[in-house]
């Protein structure tokens, strides 16, 4: 029964990767049809999207060409994408200081136009290269960081970014040992993995959730999840992905005394290494066969990789390499927090300006009343027409900071976008004021006129 239940998640899988690589096969053949920078950039960013759902590496010479294009048009916006493309790439290859400079580098730019699917993008991929360094409290600043930068749920990415936060949160709970939070994540993502046919996330979904069995003591269901993870990876390229695959595979392996096995994962673990020049993922395989040795009681071998995980470690966790680390993550929480003092800054003043605004148009229209319905003052239109100009004008400077945070919102703070919302809103209370003015002349007439007759009446 197990048999058949894992044939059909493969087949369903195997079905999901064609149709994925049909998509990659139009969208190269897309590409080839157009020399345009700006489609060049959007279709290579596409297909990038679609090979990270397949748990494919980063296409390195794509990546330049996407930089050279941003570079070109000097676009803010592509300027991110790059970057975080970069970023993932230097991960991917265990050089975590030279992604993090990328990836943070990134965030300002994507703030610009306040694209939230890549600013919570960069978020999660930071909190990736954190989890390699063992920082787990920084890993989660950044995963609540990217989860407060969720686009809307109606956006076409929003399951995308989704997923991303549910991985992240489930591996942090898993490392701290948290397994009621570790196991709701879990399921959450394996949720959404289903519902986004990722086989990436579907591969990280398995095995976490085998993971989070494994720790709760459940080690059938544990065993079930991973034997579907097996299933799944010979798909993934991605070779960070697969570590943590091994890593806590190997974990319940060494917890229920199946060393033999745990040897050969281990050893997969080495192999993943030598293939991708990873240090990262050699000090994991060191760990494990220096574990692995010392329960077989193997002093030498154990001895042998305990010298290696130390000068591994030595390298990758250098004071030099950890204070560029910290400074660059320090530097970035200064930055978040003078831009949230900005903001903070801009929002008084511009409830105060509201404020102002809002007493400004109060008096004119008092002033303006008083005009209209005093039946004993004959009222100058030119003087009402100059009061109800100005009334306008303080009316659509009030609408527009009320609409303001909304506006650029919805059109990413873009110049031409942002007038043109300017213009619909003039274009609805222009109108409106030619309406009033009109009904305003009629009605004075009609007061003056009766006001001239009273005093008429008074003199005789």
């Amino acid at each position: 029964m197990i048999k058949t239940l894992f044939l059909i998640c493969f087949l369903i899988n195997v079905q999901s990767v064609f149709a994925d690589n049909y998509l990659t096969d139009s969208l190269y053949k897309e590409l080839s049809k157009t020399n345009d920078p700006t489609e060049r950039f959007h279709i290579l960013n596409r297909i990038s999207d679609v090979r990270n759902f397949l748990g494919e590496k980063i296409d390195s010479a794509a990546t330049v060409e996407m930089l050279q294009i941003a570079e070109q048009l000097n676009n803010d916006s592509l300027l991110a994408i790059s970057y975080n493309l970069i970023g993932l790439w230097f991960y991917n290859k265990g050089d975590n200081k030279t992604a993090l400079e990328y990836l943070i580098k990134a965030i300002p730019l994507a703030e610009e136009t306040n694209d939230k699917r890549r600013i919570s993008s960069l978020y999660f991929d930071i909190s990736q290269v954190y989890f390699n360094l063992h920082s787990y409290e920084e890993a989660y600043y950044n995963i609540l960081k990217g989860g407060e930068n969720l686009p809307d749920r109606s956006f076409e990415y929003y399951d995308y970014m989704l997923i991303q936060y549910q991985r992240n949160m489930a591996e942090y709970f898993i490392l701290k040992d948290q397994k009621d939070s570790a196991l709701h994540y879990a399921q959450a993502l394996l949720e959404t993995s289903d519902r986004t046919k990722s086989t990436l996330y579907k591969f990280a979904a398995v095995y976490l959730n085998g993971s989070v069995y494994s720790k709760m003591g459940n080690n059938e269901k544990a065993e079930e999840y991973f034997s579907k993870a097996i299933t799944l990876s010979d798909a993934i390229e991605v070779p960070e992905e697969k570590m943590k695959f091994f890593e806590n595979y190997t974990d319940f392996l060494l917890s229920n005394g199946r060393v033999s096995e745990a040897y050969d994962q281990a050893k997969n673990l080495m192999a993943l290494a030598e293939q991708n020049k990873d240090m990262v993922i050699k000090l994991a395989g060191a760990n494990y066969l220096r574990e692995v040795f010392d329960k077989m009681n193997n002093t030498d071998s154990a001895y042998f990789y305990s010298k290696m995980e130390k000068q591994i470690a030595g390298e990758i966790f250098s004071q030099g390499n950890i204070d560029k680390i910290q400074a660059l993550a320090f530097n970035e929480k200064i930055r978040v927090m003078e831009e949230e003092a900005k903001k903070e800054e801009e929002e008084k003043h511009r409830q105060m300006q509201i404020q102002y605004l809002l007493l400004a148009l109060v008096i004119i229209t008092l002033v303006i009343l008083y005009m209209l319905f005093s039946h004993k003052i004959i009222s100058n239109p030119e003087r009402i027409e100059y009061f109800g100009v100005l009334a306008l004008l303080i009316v659509f400077e009030f609408v527009n900071l009320i609409l303001h945070p909304l506006l650029g919102e919805l059109t990413h703070h873009k110049p031409l976008l942002m007038l043109f919302g300017l213009v619909c809103i003039a274009a609805f209370l222009v109108p409106f004021h030619h309406k009033a003015e009109k009904w305003i002349k009629n009605y004075l007439s009609e007061k003056n006129k009766a006001i001239k007759i009273e005093h008429a009446k008074e003199e005789l």
